[in-house]
């Protein structure tokens, strides 16, 4: 992998910059609760984050119109210093380098979107996007990330559109221009307070009991898909079907009926749909349906809680949080833990005279952080296969036309959210995403809580006017375990699960990662321990694949990210001494190439001379 930083300069700032550059602003609601868990808690936030894989000939007008991105939008160049005790911000010159240039393996470009992804941002001294464009034989793949503090789900989608579509790079307001209205908002008559905290009085501390919460958030996700077949027996209201889905399925593990369930609100006020920056609010849902109800019923009860809170959807997160929790409560943690999003399959931007005219559609997704880098695709199937997970058509075309595709994607995940369940519509059903924090993922596996949503609204649909009853009895999960449980941020505190290796191929996989991950003799390595909860990254999945290799076993280095458990990595096996491999499991995330022993030994080379 090489870096070069010749690519084109970003546009210098205007006058006016310049003297908004020499005084401090202060932060929105929005910014102010992306900012202080990492100043007070030492938290790292989860940044948003998008990969786009588009012909090579796009890449130099890509790169010069990042660069009028970050000349045009002040929000993209600011720093946040920390040398007063009152956050702020300032807005910087454009940087000489908009887009570093890194010439890439296609092998190694799913590791470097997943290090992508997670950058963590010095804000005191850094701007709050990261872009990256990665060069390859054949296509070039443009990777963005974006602290919070900067950006939103909807500025997403907006920087897609700026870079490939038709609209303009200009913009017509800044951030800045609207941050004063939403700090207003804090201090304003708000009738729709009252409503939340009476609906929210008692609202528990944690559904999902945690400790303490690591410095840098990592997550385990599984994709599952749900036919259109299967939904069409329950009402048509996706967010309202989603929500009961998910707080019934919480319930099936162990969860008490009373489910707290965050949902994003856009919150752009009147003349800001286009403007850069974090608008969003969310909406605390609190779920409190008998289990075991009707699922008609259930649905119905979750919409008649949407359209109450969509009433007043005026009230800012920050301000309730605040009444509810008391000062320093969005550090704490916030008012809940599961976050449901539902998002159309189609995005529409622009139709003319851009790099790109089209639209954005999203056909099926995948674990596309572990699977970019795929080739290319004619059909939504074929997309799946290769793992994007949108896909930007001109005329009609799609590869070999002037198509660009999303590979990848991580949406806004507001501190102290924990399980993210994110579903694609479309008219062929749904692509389900399940996103489960790495404390989480010790217990209870992000495939085991998305068969477990699989099974529920199977169910559902089979019977979807009948109760099913409360004999039915609760799936056990770790999750809702309180008292002397032991969570500590050390992943071998709880390894050893499932039991010893059972198969000589568990037994190898298990010997290769004692050695790759240095544990000591008696650290046990159970046939149901996670590779990442252990404590391997995506260098050591490297390593670890080679020396399985050398032991002549073979393992795909992307298999490692779609079956991290030991037992899953051993059934994947093939070569001496392995047992026969099992089915592939029902949910997984979707698969890319793997890499054979030579190229792993010269790519783990690579890395480790780093």
């Amino acid at each position: 992998m090489t870096l070069d930083t010749s690519a084109a300069p970003a546009r210098s700032t205007d006058g006016a910059a310049n003297r908004s550059a020499e005084r401090g602003a202060p932060l929105s609601p929005a910014q102010q609760a992306a900012l202080l868990p990492e100043r007070l808690a030492r938290t790292a936030a989860a940044n948003v984050y998008v990969a786009l894989e588009f012909p090579a000939e796009l890449a130099d007008g890509v790169v010069e119109r990042s660069a009028a991105l970050l000349a045009g939008h002040e929000i993209l160049r600011t720093i946040y210093p920390d040398d007063r005790r009152v956050p702020y911000q300032r807005v910087e010159a454009a940087p000489d380098t908009s887009v570093e240039t890194v010439a890439i393996e296609a092998l190694a470009l799913p590791a470097a979107l997943m290090v992508d992804a997670g950058h963590r941002f010095d804000l005191a001294r850094d701007v709050p996007i990261r872009m990256r464009l990665y060069r390859l034989t054949d296509r070039a793949v443009l990777s963005i990330a974006v602290h919070p503090v900067a950006a939103d789900d909807r500025t997403l989608d907006l920087l897609v559109a700026r870079l490939f579509g038709a609209a303009p790079v200009e913009p017509a307001a800044q951030y800045r221009d609207f941050a004063a209205a939403q700090m207003k908002l804090l201090a304003a008559e708000d009738d729709s307070l009252a409503y939340w905290k009476q609906r929210l009085a008692g609202l528990p501390d944690q559904l999902l009991p945690l400790r303490e919460r690591p410095q840098t958030p990592r997550s385990a996700r599984a994709v599952l898909q749900i036919p259109a077949a299967v939904l069409a027996a329950l009402p048509s209201e996706p967010d309202a079907v989603l929500t009961a889905l998910v707080a019934d399925t919480l319930r099936e593990l162990g969860a008490p009926s009373d489910v707290p369930i965050g949902l994003a609100d856009p919150a752009r006020p009147e003349g800001a749909a286009d403007v850069l920056g974090n608008f969003a609010n969310y909406l605390v849902v609190r779920v409190d349906s008998p289990r075991g109800g009707a699922p008609w019923q259930l649905v119905t009860d979750a919409a008649n809680l949407l359209d109450e809170a969509r009433a007043h959807a005026g009230t800012r997160i920050e301000r309730l949080t605040h009444q509810l929790r008391g000062p320093g409560g969005a550090a704490k943690g916030g008012l809940f833990q599961v976050l449901v999003s539902v998002r159309s399959a189609t995005l529409e931007f622009g139709t003319a005279g851009g790099i790109l005219d089209g639209a954005v559609t999203r056909p099926d997704t995948g674990d596309a952080l572990a699977a970019a880098g795929a080739g290319s695709a004619t059909s939504a199937a074929d997309a799946a296969a290769a793992g994007i997970v949108r896909e930007i058509v001109r005329g009609g075309g799609i590869a070999g036309q002037g198509g660009v595709r999303e590979v990848a994607r991580a949406a806004a995940r507001p501190h102290g959210v924990d399980l993210v369940v994110d579903a694609i519509v479309g008219p062929e059903g749904w692509t389900v995403t399940v996103d489960l924090a790495e404390e989480l993922s010790r217990r209870h596996s992000a495939e085991e809580f998305a068969r477990q949503l699989r099974e529920t609204v199977e169910s559902w649909s089979a019977a979807p006017d009948v109760a099913s009853g409360t004999e039915i009895p609760v799936q056990p999960c770790d999750w809702f375990i309180t008292g002397d449980d032991d969570l500590a941020l050390d992943p071998l505190a709880i390894s050893g699960l499932g039991g010893p290796p059972q198969t000589p191929a568990e037994q190898a996989v298990a010997d290769a990662l004692r050695e790759i991950l240095e544990l000591d003799e008696d650290d046990e390595i159970g046939r149901e321990d996670n590779f990442f909860a252990l404590g391997g990254d995506s260098v050591a999945a490297l390593r670890f694949v080679t020396v399985l290799a050398e032991r002549g076993h073979l393992l795909d280095v992307q298999q490692v990210f779609e079956f991290p458990a030991v037992h899953e990595m051993a059934a994947n096996l093939t070569g001496a001494d392995t047992a026969t491999p099992a089915p592939a499991a029902e949910v997984a995330p979707l698969a890319a190439s793997g890499l054979d022993a030579a190229a792993l030994a010269a790519l783990t080379g690579k890395l480790a001379g780093r």
